[in-house]
């Protein structure tokens, strides 16, 4: 949500999607010392398991449209931005799933002298519960809503070579609650939280393609309420990692981070979640035009299932991107995601594959197409579903 933070190591190379072609920049519209980019996507998405369901998929197709404006200052110093954008489904049969989504991000990065830099952020956002989503335990009507409040910020200080940094972030969940085929509520009260972090992070530049690096970060989560079944879930927790960053000459370049993650529930009726943790990026350039990607990273996320307080969850993904004659970007990627499930006998293993072509037909538009399968598989004796989702998009977006 912050805005990205100027590198302290020499930027060499510049990923595929990075990569910033003459003769396919929108313009943007002049206002006053702003400039506003205004665009928007229109997608057709056929999808032959809307309901991410194990038996008795239901296919259908819906549009959506995708409005957005950024609105970017143009000062010499300092930075101030406003991003709103919306995000519109309208399915063909099934109207239950029609959705209208919105957010709006402001972000500002202010110079307050040459070798300090405070960062912030703030967000509204009114979102609903994918049904692909592994915090679903129940088929409701309709998908369930929540909205969004959040705020961060940065402050950093550059010491010649050292640079530190401190962080704090806020965030306010509030869920709907759903109603059932039976027309009894699905209540997700307990579900509504507040999250506070706060961290630090201290980095070392040892040459201009290599920094060393150690961070530490505190959080605490609060629940609005419980029930019998799943009382609050009041939880604090923290995260070491050491690590380094670097970009060579060797067409690599990356990240890597270990430590170690604990999450801690207030309550005895919870198992606290905790382990070796990693966060890790690298980017090799086996060519000028080829990007290829490797992700991992292991976090503790809040459960939505009753009786869970939280789950461990460790991701990993590898992607490819190519340009073809500037016009013409293909990608693929894979990932693989597990999940498990604190006080309960439960593991998810969700593996994705997606392929997508994207062609630039000039400045003002581009289109898009994309196919992505998902395949969860749940197991012990709480698992929950096992089910396959493919969906195949083709989508234009006109900027301006």
């Amino acid at each position: 949500m912050l805005p990205e933070e100027k590198p302290q190591i020499d930027k060499r190379y510049t990923a595929v999607l990075e990569r910033v072609q003459p003769g396919y920049i929108a313009p943007d519209i002049p206002l006053g010392s702003f400039r506003l980019a205004p665009s928007i996507g229109m997608t057709g998405i056929y999808d032959d398991n809307i309901f991410g369901t194990q038996n008795d998929r239901v296919a259908d197709t819906f549009l959506r449209i995708q409005p957005e404006a950024q609105l970017q200052s143009q000062w010499s110093r300092n930075s101030l931005s406003v991003d709103a954008k919306g995000t519109i489904d309208q399915y063909l049969h099934s109207s239950t799933e029609n959705a209208a989504d919105y957010s709006v991000t402001t972000r500002g990065v202010f110079d307050l002298d040459q070798a300090t830099t405070l960062s912030t952020a703030v967000r509204a956002e009114s979102d609903h519960q994918s049904r692909l989503s592994q915090d679903i335990f129940a088929q409701t009507v309709k998908p369930i809503y929540y909205t969004e409040q959040s705020g961060a910020m940065v402050l950093t200080h550059d010491f010649d070579k050292l640079r530190l940094s401190a962080t704090g972030r806020v965030a306010r969940f509030d869920f709907r609650d759903g109603r059932l085929a039976d027309g009894s509520i699905s209540d997700q009260q307990p579900s509504d939280n507040m999250s506070y972090r706060v961290g630090m992070r201290a980095s070392y530049a040892q040459t201009p393609s290599l920094a060393w690096f150690v961070s530490a970060s505190y959080n605490i989560r609060r629940y609005r309420v419980g029930t019998i079944e799943t009382p609050k879930r009041d939880s604090q927790g923290y995260q070491l990692l050491a690590g380094v960053s670097f970009e060579p000459a060797a067409l690599i370049r990356g990240s890597v981070g270990i430590g170690y993650i604990q999450q801690r529930f207030r309550l005895p009726f919870y198992t606290n979640i905790g382990g070796v943790d990693f966060d890790a990026t690298i980017q090799f350039f086996p060519t000028q035009l080829t990007t290829v990607t490797l992700k991992g990273d292991r976090s503790v996320l809040d459960s939505g299932i009753p009786g869970s307080g939280g789950y461990l969850s460790t991701e990993g993904s590898i992607q490819i991107d190519h340009e073809w004659l500037r016009q013409l970007i293909l990608s693929a990627s894979v990932g693989y995601q597990n999940n498990r499930f604190n006080n309960l006998d439960r593991t998810d293993d969700r593996i994705s594959a997606e392929a997508s072509a994207t062609y630039r037909i000039n400045r003002y538009a581009s289109l898009k197409l994309d196919y992505a399968r998902l395949d969860q598989s749940s197991h012990g004796t709480d698992r929950y579903r096992a089910f396959k989702d493919d969906r195949a998009t083709i989508g234009l977006t006109l900027t301006r």
